[in-house]
């Protein structure tokens, strides 16, 4: 006895079907570009913009920021303030802010949960809307330098 039945059609290959005979490219999903020339430039300006405002903020040195060790607890938050701030604020991928800082995608994300959580405390959420505050100002202050040059 054959091990197909006569009575069983066969199925055509998986390759052959419409939906898999894209091109490669267009099967793709889109990426976003990392800013280059002018914006790469205008992105780490308000990165290092940034460092200054939290590590002022909390008291730190912006060296503390910028360790590869995680470092003691005030100045991990310090760091995940900036990384939110950075992502939320700036509007930047949570990629972008993780190459910005020195960390993953992943540890960006966690930043931006623990510091959403945290902000249920007053004092904590003064803190973060301050700088999110001087933030705003230091860009559009570097806007309005930008358009005048």
């Amino acid at each position: 006895m054959s091990s197909m039945s006569p009575s069983r059609p066969t199925l055509p290959p998986i390759a052959s079907h419409p939906a898999l005979r894209r091109s490669p490219a267009a099967a793709s999903p889109r990426r976003r570009r990392r800013p280059r020339g002018r914006d790469a430039d205008v992105v780490a300006a308000r990165c290092r913009c940034l460092e200054t405002l939290v590590s002022r903020a909390f008291n730190l040195g912006e060296t503390d920021l910028r360790r590869a060790s995680r470092g003691h607890a005030p100045v991990a938050f310090a760091r995940q303030v900036a990384m939110y701030v950075a992502h939320v604020w700036f509007a930047l991928s949570l990629s972008e802010v993780g190459r910005r800082f020195g960390r993953d995608r992943t540890t960006v994300a966690h930043a931006c949960r623990v510091v959403e959580e945290r902000r249920d405390d007053p004092r904590i959420d003064r803190v973060v809307a301050a700088i999110e505050s001087a933030a705003d100002l230091w860009t559009g202050l570097a806007d309005s330098l930008e358009a005048v040059s």
